[in-house]
């Protein structure tokens, strides 16, 4: 279903609630929402061509190289990611915060007890209980990236870029229709577009969706899949994609068709169909990262998400290690990602 994804996949039950779980036993080629290898390692070298300033290239390089032989010595990639939906971005329901962590941590730990357990996705915003939660029940935060959070609309209005780009719904060339199921050409050019953006222009490390894994996430009505039409040629050139539970949502799935101007504003249109939709079923948005600039510019706040790991049942070398890739992250590439707005 996930072309680049290499992991086994479980389900722990825990007072009625599932919690879907990813196990994987060494490093090798992976997406990086199931691999820590990926994410800290693969991951961080795609975004050192945003660096522009040398010597903090050069120090970011350096400190990519070390992780990357500290990593593989320990073997960082046997891991166990608890509710992990294999998104770029998790969300946790209120069921999830309910549940006994100890318990579940337990539970996992007596499957896999050489298997370091992690969280993903996890920010001090939109999970302030399961962050306090974690920091309580002595697991390690590892800063990953900044994200952008709209839970505010209001401020969303005092934005100019956010008002021009709700004009836009008014230019009747172009409009969002719902995608027909049954029509599989419909899922593949919507992945043909999400891979334009996330794929070619960002990172091959990113999930590499299956048109057929989009088709079954709209037959069982978990995700909302919108694709933007052009009337004036007759095609699809844009596609939007929200899943979510409860009060939170996320926007997985988003492209557009490279081949068109910048002066069409393609991106602008699938990102604020993606804000009104949030805005207009009183959900908080979480719009993942990057384009950071763009997001704050239409009223979203950045907040530092993190990987929670836990490591008190590994050796004392892994721990140690753990330790220190949470002490590193924390207080140099946190500051990295404010400063550069990553």
């Amino acid at each position: 279903m996930i072309a680049n994804l290499d992991a086994k996949v479980i389900k722990y039950k825990l007072n009625e609630v599932e919690i879907i779980t990813t196990v994987v036993d060494d490093i090798k080629p992976n997406c990086y929402v199931a691999s820590i290898y990926n994410a800290t390692v693969a991951y961080a070298e795609d975004e050192l061509s945003k660096i522009t300033i040398k010597y903090q290239k050069i120090i970011s390089i350096i400190l990519i190289k070390l992780f990357s032989f500290i990593l593989k010595v320990i073997n960082i990639d046997k891991i166990q990611m608890l509710n992990n939906y294999m998104l770029s971005t998790n969300f946790y329901p209120e069921s999830f915060n309910s549940i006994d962590l100890q318990k579940l941590r337990k539970m996992a730990i007596n499957d896999y007890p050489a298997h370091t357990l992690l969280l993903r996705s996890v920010n001090n915003i939109q999970n302030h209980r399961l962050y306090c939660n974690l920091l309580k029940d002595n697991w390690l935060p590892i800063t990953f990236r900044q994200v952008y959070l709209f839970n505010d609309y209001s401020e969303c209005d005092k934005h100019i870029n956010y008002r021009r780009d709700k004009k836009l719904r008014d230019d009747k060339r172009y409009e969002f229709i719902e995608v027909d199921i049954e029509n599989f050409a419909l899922f593949e050019r919507a992945v043909a577009l999400y891979n334009q953006l996330y794929l070619d222009k960002y990172s091959q490390h990113n999930v590499q969706f299956t048109p057929l894994y989009l088709q079954e996430l709209v037959k069982k009505e978990i995700l909302h899949l919108r694709m933007l039409y052009d009337h004036k040629y007759n095609k699809y050139v844009g596609v939007v994609g929200l899943i979510g539970e409860d009060n939170i949502v996320t926007a997985p799935i988003v492209g557009y068709d490279f081949s068109y101007s910048k002066k069409e504003a393609l991106y602008r249109r699938v990102i604020a169909y993606a804000i009104e939709y949030a805005r207009d079923n009183k959900l908080q948005l979480n719009l993942s990262s990057g384009a950071g600039q763009f997001k704050v510019g239409r009223g979203a706040t950045a907040e530092l998400e993190y990987i929670f790991v836990y490591t008190k049942h590994l050796s004392l070398v892994k721990r140690v290690i753990w330790y220190l890739v949470s002490i590193i992250s924390n207080h140099f590439y946190a500051g990295l990602l404010k400063k550069l707005k990553l």
